[in-house]
C-alpha cells in the first residue's frame, strides 16, 4: 500500500491516474503523521521542517518536493522549479532491462517530457545520483538513505499528457457564425470535389501541416510511435519498486492476453458511404468476423440507413461520430453538450438502441468537449489520438498514450478531477489518411505493422480506424485492402481483439477491483456492481515477477490470494 501526500492537486491527480491504470493499491493522506503504508509518495512542494524530517526517516518516494527539501536533504542549495521539456536517456541503470530493450528496438532513446514542472538543479551534495537529465547531466533521478527523489513532477507530466499540454500556448479559434458557416461549406466542397482537386487540396494542405510540424522541433510528437506515455508509467513503477523494494499491481487485460486492440469503423457524411459503401463494409466485417465498432454521423445515418443495413447493424457495436460531421463546434461547454445530446438521440432513434460511445468528428477536441462528454453520460470517448498527424488545429500533438485513461477535466465547483467519460485513445496511423500525404502503401503496412508490434509488447491497446468506402467503389477497394491487413496485423495470440464497448466495460469492471497487501495474501475485492472474470494479480521483485490468478468474482465479493513465500511483500 503506497500512502500518496499531495501538496500540488494537479501533480496528485496525474500520479493517481498512472497508480489507477495499473491498480497499484494507494490512499491519500493529509500530513506526514497519518502515513502507515509500505512506502510515501509525495507530490508538489515540501515546505514543512516537520514533513521533510519524517520523509527522511521513513521509505519515501517524491516527485518535485520544492526547492527546501532539495537544499535540505540532497544539498542542491542552487534548485529553483521551472516548467520546461526535458528527456532521460534510455542507457542509465535506473531503467529495467525489458523496458529499454523494447524502446531501442523501436529506435527509441530517452523518454521525452514535452512539459514538465522541474527543480532545475545544478547539482547535488548528498545522496547518490541514478539518473541524469540528457544534454546537461544534471539530476534527474537521486537517492539519500530510504528516500528516491526526481526532481521532476512526474505526476503532473503525466496529467499534461492527458489534456495534451505541451508547453504551446494556444488560443480556442475566434468564435462567430461566419467562421462556422465557412467551415461547413468548405468540408461540402470537399467531400464533393472531384478526385484530381481533392487530392490537389491535400497535398497543399499537408506541405502547410509539415512546416507547422517543423517549427514545434522536439515539442511534436513522433511519428508512428511516441513511447511518452509508455516509459513514464514504467519510469515510475520502477521507482515506486526502488523505493519499496516490491510492487502489486493489476494485469491490464483479461487473461491470457497482454495486449488489447479494436478495429474502428467511422462511415463519413457522404450517400455512398451510408449505401453502397456500408454494404462493402458490413460484407467485410462479416467475412472477417471480427469485433467491429462503426461510427455514425447521426444525420447522414438517419436519411440513407433504411431495411436491411439497418437489421445488419443489429449485432454491431456503434459510436457517435457526430451530428453532421460539418464543422461542429468543439468549443463553448453548454453549446458542445446540446449538440452531442442532439447527436446521441437521433442515431438512437435510427438505430433502436442506446449508444454509449464518441469519437469526435476530424478528431476536433477541447477541454470542453471532454467537459461535454462527462456532462452528457457518454460512458467511453475515442477522440484523442495518440500521435496527430490528420487534425488542422492539433497537428503534432497527440496524447502520446496508448492505454484507457480518464481526462482531467475542471467542472468549476469541486476543482480538477477525473473524467467520468472514458477516453480509448485512437491510434496512429489513421486508416490511409498518409498516403493521402504521399506515403507509399508499403510504408504504410511497414508503419501499421510496427506499431502493432510495440503496443503488443508494451502492454498496450491499439485502437485501429479504418473508414469504410467514402466517395466511390475505388475508394472502397482501397480501404478493404487495407483493413484486411490491419485485421492480419491485430489478430495475434497475445492481443485481445474486441469491440469498444467490451473494451471499456473491461476497463471499468477492473477499476472496480481494489487490493489490500497483508503478510502474505492480496486481498481482492470487487466493489463494483458487476462480476469480474480474468483478473490477474501481479507482483513484481527483483528477483522476477509472480502471476496470482484471481478466480471470477460476483459484484460484492472478495478473496485472499496466497503469496509464494519467494515473493512475500510488506504488509500495509
Amino acid at each position: 500500500m503506497i500512502d500518496l501526500l499531495a501538496r500540488d492537486e494537479l501533480g496528485a491527480l496525474g500520479l493517481q491516474a498512472v497508480l489507477e491504470l495499473e491498480k497499484i493499491p494507494y490512499r491519500r493522506v493529509a500530513a506526514v503523521d497519518e502515513a502507515g503504508a509500505s512506502l510515501l509518495v509525495a507530490v508538489g512542494e515540501l515546505a514543512s521542517p516537520a514533513e521533510i524530517a519524517a520523509i527522511e526517516r521513513i521509505p519515501s518516494l517524491v516527485l518535485g518536493g520544492g526547492e527546501r527539501f532539495a537544499r535540505e536533504v540532497f544539498g542542491a542549495p542552487a534548485a529553483r522549479t521551472e516548467l520546461r521539456a526535458c528527456a532521460i536517456e534510455l542507457d542509465q541503470p535506473i531503467w529495467p532491462a525489458a523496458t529499454a530493450a523494447i524502446a531501442r528496438e523501436h529506435d527509441k532513446r530517452e523518454l521525452r517530457l514535452p512539459a514538465v514542472p522541474a527543480l532545475d538543479v545544478p547539482e547535488i551534495t548528498r545522496g547518490t545520483l541514478l539518473a541524469t537529465l540528457a544534454g546537461s547531466g544534471r539530476p534527474a533521478i537521486a537517492r539519500r538513505n530510504g528516500c528516491i527523489w526526481s526532481p521532476l513532477d512526474l505526476g503532473t507530466a503525466f496529467a499534461k499528457l492527458t489534456t495534451e499540454d505541451d508547453g504551446v500556448a494556444r488560443k480556442p479559434p475566434a468564435r462567430g457564425p461566419w467562421r462556422g458557416a465557412a467551415r461547413r461549406a468548405a468540408e461540402t466542397l470537399y467531400y464533393a470535389a472531384p478526385d484530381a482537386l481533392r487530392g490537389w487540396v491535400q497535398r497543399r494542405a499537408y506541405a502547410t501541416l509539415d512546416q507547422r510540424l517543423a517549427a514545434l522541433g522536439a515539442r511534436a510528437s513522433d511519428y508512428p510511435i511516441d513511447a511518452t506515455g509508455h516509459l513514464l508509467v514504467e519510469l515510475v513503477k520502477q521507482l515506486v519498486k526502488l523505493a519499496a523494494g516490491s510492487l502489486v499491481r493489476m494485469a491490464r487485460w483479461p487473461a491470457p492476453y497482454h495486449a488489447a486492440a479494436s478495429l474502428t469503423h467511422d462511415v463519413e457524411p457522404r450517400r455512398y458511404a451510408y449505401t453502397r459503401g456500408m454494404e462493402r463494409l458490413l460484407d467485410a466485417i462479416e467475412a472477417t468476423g471480427h469485433p467491429a465498432t462503426l461510427g455514425l454521423v447521426a444525420g447522414p445515418a438517419a436519411r440513407h440507413l433504411h431495411g436491411e443495413l439497418v437489421r445488419r447493424l443489429v449485432p454491431r457495436r456503434v459510436l457517435c461520430h457526430g451530428l453532421e460531421h460539418r464543422g461542429e463546434r468543439v468549443w463553448g461547454r453548454q453549446r458542445v453538450a446540446a449538440t452531442l445530446e442532439r447527436a446521441r438521440a437521433r442515431l438512437e432513434r435510427t438505430l433502436g438502441r442506446a449508444v454509449t460511445g464518441y469519437r469526435s468528428p476530424r478528431l476536433d477536441r477541447s477541454p470542453d468537449l471532454a467537459w461535454a462528454l462527462d456532462r452528457t453520460g457518454f460512458r467511453y470517448d475515442s477522440s484523442y489520438p495518440d500521435v496527430d498527424r490528420e487534425n488542422l488545429a492539433n497537428f503534432g500533438r497527440g496524447v502520446r498514450l496508448n492505454v484507457p485513461f480518464r481526462p482531467v477535466i475542471d467542472d468549476g465547483v469541486s476543482g480538477p478531477r477525473p473524467s467520468r467519460c472514458l477516453e480509448l485513445p485512437l491510434t496512429a496511423p489513421d486508416c490511409i489518411q498518409p498516403l493521402f500525404a504521399g506515403e507509399s502503401r508499403e510504408r504504410l503496412r511497414q508503419t501499421v505493422e510496427t506499431k502493432a508490434a510495440f503496443l503488443a509488447a508494451t502492454g498496450g491497446l491499439y485502437v485501429a480506424l479504418v473508414h469504410g468506402g467514402v466517395f466511390d467503389e475505388a475508394d472502397a477497394d482501397l480501404r478493404m485492402e487495407h483493413l484486411e491487413f490491419v485485421y492480419r496485423k491485430l489478430r495475434r495470440g497475445d492481443v485481445w481483439l474486441a469491440g469498444m464497448e467490451d473494451i471499456a466495460d473491461w476497463w471499468c469492471r477492473r477499476e472496480a477491483l481494489t487490493l489490500t497487501v497483508k503478510t502474505s495474501a492480496v486481498h481482492v475485492a470487487n466493489t463494483g456492481s458487476q462480476p469480474v472474470a480474468g483478473a490477474r494479480v501481479v507482483i513484481e521483485r527483483a528477483g522476477g515477477d509472480c502471476v496470482l490468478n484471481v478466480p471470477p468474482l460476483p459484484a460484492g465479493a472478495q478473496i485472499a490470494l496466497v503469496v509464494p513465500r519467494s515473493h512475500a511483500v510488506p504488509a500495509a
